[in-house]
C-alpha cells in the first residue's frame, strides 16, 4: 500500500465514528491549546526582555563600582559612591583609565542623592525617591515618552521626570503639556549646595557657638521640566544635569581661616592700650563632596557585545568592580526556561491525559473492526499494514487535535494582546503585541500532538496486528 492509500484509509475510519473522534480530538485540543497559550507567554515575555536589554545598550555596557567584590551587573550600577567598606573612590583619575582599557569607547560617571527631599507644582507636592545624575554621552539611554532627555547643554535648571511622578501631578497620558512646565525642589534642612543662601555665623555678645550657620531651613530651588522619562526603566526617579548635581553636593561653609585671624591680629598691632576684640572676618568655603567621595559608579560602553566580558576584567585590575551584563541576563533568562518547562509541563499533564483517549478510542475501533481486520489478513495484508494502519489513524487524531489546539490558542493570544497593549499603554511602554506564535513553537505543539497520537496507538495497532485471521472471521 501507498502511503495516500494509508491517509485515505485513516480519515475514512476516523469519519465513521464522528462522535467518538470529535470527542478524543477535543481533549487533544485542550492540551495543545494550554501547551501553546502557556508557552506563548513564557516566550513572549522572554522576548520582550531581550528586545529591551538590546534597545538600550545593556549588552555593550559594563557596570563599575567601588565595591571590588562586586558580580553582578545590577548590583555594581547601584552605586556607594565610595563611603562603603573597602570601597575604592570613583574618581576622574579612575575614568579615564578605564577610558583607556581596550576596546572601551566611552564612560558614564553616575551620581545619587543630591540632597532633594520633594517636588511641587502648583498645589502638589510630592516626596522624592530618587534623584540621580549622568553624563549626557549616550551611553545611558532612556525611553523619553515626551520632551526630549537631558543632553549635554544642559548645565542647572532643567530636569526630567519619570511618567509615574507624571501622573501623581494630574497629566496622566497629557505628558506634552508637563513638558517646560516650572516646579520647586525642596532640599532637606542645612543643605549648603548651589542655591543655598550661606550666612556667616552670628555676631555673638555672649555666650554662643560660632561655628553654627544660619542657614538651617531647607532652600527651594527652581527647575524646569524638559522631558517626561519611562517608567519601565527607572521608576520614580528624577534627573538633573551632572554639573548642577555636583553643586547640589557641595558643601559650603563660612570658616575663619589662618589668614582671616592674621587680618584680625595686625587689625590690633596699630593700637595702643586694649584692642577691643574686633568682629571676626570669616571666608566662604566650598568643598566638592562629589570629588572627595567619588561617583556612586560608573558605565563603561564597549565596542561589541563580545568584548564586554573582557573589559570587565581588564577593569576589575583598577583594584575596582566590575560586571558586565551577560552572566545577569543568563541569570534572567534561566527563568525565564525553567518557567516555560513548568508551564510546558502542566499544559503536557492536559496532553497525556489526551494520549488515554486515544488509546482507549483505538481499542474500541479494534473491537468493532475486528472482522474487518480478519478480512485484511485474508486477503493477504500484513501485520506491519494493519499496524501502520492503526498508528497512523492514531497519529492523525493527535495532528488534527494539534493544529485545531494552535489554532485556539493563536485566537487567544490575539485576546489575550488586547489586555496587555492597554497594560503597556498606561506604564508608557511602547511594545505592542508581544505574546505572540513563533514558527517553531507551532510546529512544536503540532508535533508534539501527533507524537503523542503515535505514541498512544502504538500499543492498539500491535494488538490490532496480533490478531489471528481466522478467529478475527469469526467475530460478532
Amino acid at each position: 500500500m501507498q502511503f495516500s492509500d494509508y491517509l485515505r484509509l485513516a480519515f475514512r475510519n476516523i469519519r465513521r465514528q464522528k462522535l467518538r473522534s470529535v470527542l478524543t480530538i477535543f481533549a487533544v485540543v485542550i492540551g495543545a491549546t494550554s501547551v501553546t497559550i502557556m508557552l506563548a507567554l513564557v516566550t513572549g515575555a522572554k522576548g520582550f526582555f531581550l528586545n529591551q536589554v538590546e534597545a538600550n545598550g545593556t549588552l555593550q555596557q559594563v557596570a563599575i563600582s567601588p565595591k571590588a567584590d562586586i558580580t553582578e551587573f545590577n548590583d555594581a550600577s547601584h552605586g556607594y559612591g565610595g563611603n562603603c567598606d573597602g570601597c575604592v573612590k570613583l574618581t576622574d583619575t579612575i575614568v579615564g583609565k578605564v577610558k583607556a582599557v581596550p576596546h572601551v569607547i566611552g564612560v558614564a560617571r553616575i551620581a545619587n542623592d543630591g540632597n532633594l527631599e520633594a517636588i511641587t507644582y502648583g498645589d502638589k507636592k510630592l516626596s522624592l525617591e530618587q534623584t540621580t545624575a549622568y553624563d549626557a554621552n549616550g551611553i545611558i539611554t532612556n525611553n523619553i515618552v515626551a520632551g526630549r532627555d537631558i543632553d549635554s547643554r544642559d548645565q542647572s535648571g532643567v530636569i526630567t521626570i519619570t511618567s509615574d511622578y507624571a501622573d501623581k501631578l494630574g497629566f496622566k497620558n497629557k505628558y506634552d503639556q508637563l513638558v517646560g512646565k516650572t516646579v520647586q525642589l525642596q532640599t532637606r534642612s542645612f543643605y549648603s549646595g548651589v542655591g543655598a543662601d550661606v550666612q556667616p555665623p552670628p555676631q555673638c555678645n555672649g555666650p554662643c557657638d560660632p561655628q553654627q550657620q544660619q542657614n538651617q531651613k531647607s532652600t527651594i530651588l527652581t527647575a524646569a521640566i524638559v522631558g517626561i522619562a519611562d517608567t519601565s526603566n527607572n521608576s520614580k526617579t528624577i534627573r538633573v544635569p551632572l554639573e548642577w548635581m555636583r553643586g547640589m553636593e557641595q558643601n559650603r561653609m563660612y570658616q575663619q581661616t589662618e589668614a582671616d585671624q592674621k587680618a584680625q591680629q595686625d587689625a590690633c598691632k596699630n593700637v595702643r592700650g586694649n584692642c577691643s576684640p574686633t568682629p571676626p572676618h570669616y571666608t566662604l568655603i566650598t568643598r566638592d563632596m562629589l570629588a572627595e567621595n567619588g561617583y556612586g559608579s560608573l558605565i563603561a560602553k564597549v565596542d561589541s557585545s563580545k568584548n564586554a566580558a573582557g573589559a570587565a576584567t581588564e577593569i576589575k585590575k583598577l583594584g575596582v568592580g566590575a560586571a558586565d551584563a551577560e552572566a545577569s541576563i543568563k541569570q534572567q533568562l534561566t527563568i525565564f526556561n525553567i518557567l516555560g518547562l513548568v508551564l510546558g509541563g502542566i499544559g503536557g499533564i492536559a496532553l497525556a491525559v489526551a494520549a488515554i483517549g486515544v488509546v482507549n478510542t483505538m481499542i474500541m475501533a479494534i473491537l468493532e473492526r475486528t472482522r474487518e481486520i480478519g478480512v485484511m489478513r485474508a486477503v493477504g495484508a500484513k501485520r506491519s499494514t494493519v499496524r501502520t494502519l492503526f498508528t497512523l489513524e492514531a497519529s492523525m487524531l493527535g495532528f488534527l487535535g494539534g493544529v485545531v489546539g494552535v489554532g485556539v490558542g493563536f485566537g487567544l493570544t490575539r485576546v489575550a494582546n488586547i489586555f496587555v497593549n492597554k497594560q503597556l499603554a498606561s506604564q508608557n511602554v511602547h511594545a505592542r503585541d508581544i505574546i505572540g506564535l513563533p514558527i517553531w513553537l507551532i510546529l512544536a505543539v503540532v508535533g508534539i500532538a501527533t507524537l503523542i497520537g503515535m505514541l498512544a496507538g502504538l500499543y492498539p495497532a500491535a494488538r490490532a496486528a496480533r490478531l489471528d485471521p481466522v478467529e478475527a472471521l469469526r467475530y460478532e
